[in-house]
């Protein structure tokens, strides 16, 4: 059917987007046809419970279609489906599922949380292999647990975006949905007026140090595991504000950390893939992953780190690190703190900078404690760790706790800040450890 100019104009808006179309596939065979509407557009007889087709009408080459499987709806003339697919739908990638329960003499082994990480798996897949566009949850095949699944992976997709574009996004999410193909019902609807929303905050997805012990239980291989650790590192630096330790130690860069997260992905799609269905196959107990919640967290983490690093990046702070740092460097991170709704961060650094800036420093390296106070005597590295007004000082001072900075003026007279070498330790100890920090806290007043 031809196109009325409004439905002309609106194809032309969005075709600048690229589609993507999900659903959970429940079985067309021998399904009723109906002729959808879609914004005014009314296309050919379709399926009733395709609607990402009329879509595929609308937007044209824009459109891609992919429809989860589960095992189950192999367990009953799948042969005829598949042809039956092959006429209706054309291109569209199937990507088999797991299932639960029993049926047709088969015992489908799924769990509710599995079902909805291994779709997880797959949309962020083509989310970091297709990016920006327009995703769309096709819930017009029922209400059931797949469905349910579908809707909350969708949700950790959006959740993911929004921390890797952090608060934003880059991606329009939707519900998909249409009139019930009812009795009298000649022209059903289809709708995508419901937007996925979710809300993100500055805050560490991973609640423990990523350690040998977490990477184990997660099957974390040696490089992802450190650049988790140094994800922890940077993310509590900015968020308790230690500028001078991202400086220092330096953080991974957005390739990099990209790299890792689609290694990770794959790893993942391998290990968690149910399979192709098997007819003579009649249990089917799955490779169920441990502690998917935290599985969740490291792509989150992962996500955010990226959004991390690449704010780094646009104020000019070096991901290889450097040895010695300036007030002008420290300054920098105002603009970060902002961005993460990290206000407090702000007045607290400005409070330290301008106690640095009247110190009087000579051309040799000095202990800053020194500096400040004439009765001062250092604390060796072995007490300091168990020293609770240290750490405390560390976390109310902008990381610059008196023992383990050094301060000289530079040839052009500006003040040069360093961590003193024997010190780095106790540095990466402040930051990595929880229980320092909820002690330093405990201790304050």
């Amino acid at each position: 059917m031809g196109m009325g100019a409004k439905v002309e104009e609106a194809v032309q808006s969005s075709n600048a987007n690229n589609h993507f179309v999900f659903w959970v596939h429940g079985g067309i065979r021998g399904k009723k046809v109906v002729e959808f509407e879609y914004r005014g557009y009314k296309g050919d007889e379709t399926i009733q419970i395709i609607p990402g087709k009329v879509l595929e009408d609308f937007y044209k080459n824009s459109v891609k279609l992919y429809a989860f499987v589960p095992h189950s709806l192999y367990t009953k003339n799948w042969d005829e489906e598949y042809k039956q697919i092959q006429q209706d739908i054309e291109e569209v990638e199937l990507i088999p599922m797991p299932s639960l329960g029993n049926i047709n003499g088969y015992h489908f082994g799924g769990t509710f949380e599995y079902i909805k990480f291994w779709i997880f798996l797959n949309l962020l897949r083509v989310y970091l292999s297709k990016g920006k566009g327009i995703y769309y949850c096709d819930i017009s095949q029922g209400l059931n647990v797949y469905m349910d699944a579908l809707r909350e992976a969708f949700r950790n997709l959006v959740v993911f975006d929004k921390l890797m574009h952090f608060s934003k996004g880059s991606i329009e999410a939707k519900l998909l949905y249409s009139d019930p193909i009812l009795h009298g019902v000649e022209t059903p609807k289809i709708y995508d007026d419901v937007n996925i929303e979710v809300k993100v905050w500055f805050d560490t997805p991973i609640k423990q140090k990523p350690d040998e012990s977490f990477a184990r239980k997660h099957c974390l291989d040696k490089s992802i595991e450190r650049i988790l650790k140094n994800y922890y590192r940077t993310y509590r630096a900015i968020k308790y504000n230690a500028p001078g330790v991202v400086i220092t130690f330096g953080y991974d860069t957005p390739e990099r950390i990209k790299e890792e997260l689609e290694k990770l992905l794959k790893k993942y799609i391998e290990e968690y893939d149910p399979g192709e269905f098997k007819e003579d196959v009649k249990n089917y107990k799955y490779t169920i992953p441990e502690a998917i919640g935290e599985k969740f967290a490291v792509f989150y983490s992962l996500a955010l780190y990226y959004h991390i690093s690449k704010s780094l990046q646009t104020l000019g702070i070096k991901p290889e690190g450097k040895r010695e740092f300036t007030i002008k460097d420290m300054k920098k991170f105002c603009k970060i703190y902002l961005s993460y709704g990290l206000s407090v961060n702000v007045d607290m650094l400005e409070m330290d900078m301008g106690r640095l800036g009247n110190v009087r420093a000579g051309t040799d390296w000095e202990i800053y404690g020194r500096l400040i106070n004439n009765n001062f005597r250092p604390i060796p590295t072995e007490e300091l760790l168990r020293d609770d007004r240290a750490k405390r000082n560390f976390y109310a001072h902008s990381g610059l706790e008196n023992n383990i900075v050094a301060v000289r003026k530079g040839d052009n007279g500006e003040i040069l800040l360093k961590y003193r070498e024997e010190m780095r330790s106790v540095v990466e100890r402040f930051l990595y450890d929880d229980h320092v920090y909820e002690r330093a806290c405990e201790g304050e007043g």
